[in-house]
């Protein structure tokens, strides 16, 4: 699912230090203030400081979940993910960006940098833009690459070490106000210590904290769990039924549909889940068919007919279903690079239509959005001519390959 390749980051590089400000009012935006950012005035409507009159998805059920990993283009331009409220008949419910990692003797890195590198600029701004329009912005920790479930790090029996590379996911998680977290476990993980990392991520962010797992398909089965077709090491299973009371704290599971692991072109391994799990009160609104949004992204690609028909068949046996979650946004069919927001519009049409949020964006905010945008392609184009972040070299004008201008609707 994940990418396994990554390299451990630069040091932190404080350039962006932002302040996060909660709202009283859940639907409000929980922005974030920077020398260039948006604030939370500048999210709320003229005339009210303390709420919204975004028109927000009633039900997140039917989820439509993104993940968002690959976040410049091949040009090193950040690659907006505005167009996923802002083009028409979208119903998005969550974007998950990814993939933290845990590196040994170093520091948390988003992908290849450090989560406040300024080439993130533009992802996080908007990000504050989705939560505004009622999205859910939840980061994801892991993946295919090895080092963030390890006994070096957040497998550790050692106290000591677990809390030094927890805590530095707990200051990303609380500085950019995220909402959840996706827990991808792909490598061998101790039962007990998921169950620590679960319990420990409800007692410091609280009740309404989403935490989610993404388990392979194949995984969730009796058949699954007793032939090892699981890259986690822990068996979800147990998890469900754990005394700690663990696995009561999971919203969802993101389940990998796909790499042989999986096969959602027909409803079948939804059903065998669901009957394997009866005794673990694992209902189907908490499972998520998680599919690859492009036949480049891996291995078990279905075409949007294909998922139409499991999906009918699955509600026509069980009133609702979990919804559908994609990997990874950038390069979505059937629109590809140059429309990756397509992919989520005929997910909309399959799982809710008509439940789409509207969003008003003001002149001021189109103006910050531009300034952060060409801040985070200028940073990007320096780190790629020059190989160290610390080195201003002088980079060409540029311009955003969105048109934040043309979002301007109040």
């Amino acid at each position: 699912m994940r990418s396994a390749i990554f390299r451990a980051a630069a040091a932190l590089v404080a350039i962006i230090i932002p302040t996060t400000v909660i709202a009283a009012n859940p639907l409000q935006a929980h922005a974030y203030t920077t020398h260039n950012g948006l604030s939370s005035r500048d999210m709320a409507p003229d005339d009210q400081a303390n709420t919204t009159d975004v028109g927000i998805i009633r039900s997140e059920i039917p989820r439509l979940v993104i993940y968002y990993q690959t976040t410049h283009d091949k040009a090193v331009k950040p690659i907006s993910m505005l167009p996923l409220i802002t083009e028409k008949n979208i119903a998005l419910t969550h974007l998950i960006i990814c993939s933290l990692h845990i590196n040994k003797d170093g520091d948390i890195t988003l992908n290849d940098h450090s989560p406040i590198h300024p080439r993130y600029g533009t992802l996080w701004q908007e990000a504050q833009v989705l939560r505004y329009a009622g999205v859910k912005i939840m980061g994801m920790i892991g993946g295919a690459a090895v080092g963030t479930f390890s006994k070096d790090t957040l497998d550790s029996a050692d106290e000591t070490v677990f809390n030094r590379y927890y805590n530095q996911l707990w200051e990303i998680i609380k500085r950019y106000g995220l909402e959840g977290l996706d827990i991808d476990v792909e490598q061998a993980m101790s039962q007990e210590d998921v169950e620590r990392l679960i319990l420990r991520l409800r007692k410091d962010f609280g009740q309404d904290f989403i935490i989610t797992l993404a388990p392979v398909a194949s995984a969730m089965t009796i058949q699954g769990a007793r032939n090892g077709w699981n890259l986690s090491g822990f068996d979800y299973r147990k998890l469900m039924l754990a005394q700690s009371g663990a696995g009561k704290e999971v919203a969802f599971y993101n389940c990998q549909f796909y790499s042989g692991f999986g096969d959602a072109g027909t409803p079948n391994q939804f059903h065998q889940i669901i009957s394997d799990n009866q005794d673990r009160a694992l209902t189907p609104a908490k499972v998520v068919i998680g599919q690859l949004t492009s036949p480049r992204n891996g291995w078990g690609f279905v075409t949007a007919g294909a998922l139409t028909d499991s999906v009918k068949s699955l509600r026509d046996a069980y009133g609702q279903i979990g919804g559908i979650a994609g990997w990874e946004y950038f390069n979505g069919q059937p629109g590809g690079e140059e429309e990756p927001w397509k992919w989520a519009q005929v997910m909309t049409t399959i799982l809710r239509p008509d439940q789409t949020p509207k969003l008003k964006v003001t002149m001021e905010m189109a103006i910050k959005l531009t300034d952060v945008w060409k801040e985070s392609a200028a940073a990007g184009m320096r780190e790629a001519m020059s190989g160290e972040v610390r080195i201003k070299w002088k980079v060409p004008a540029l311009e955003p390959t969105v048109d934040y201008m043309a979002m301007v609707n109040a």
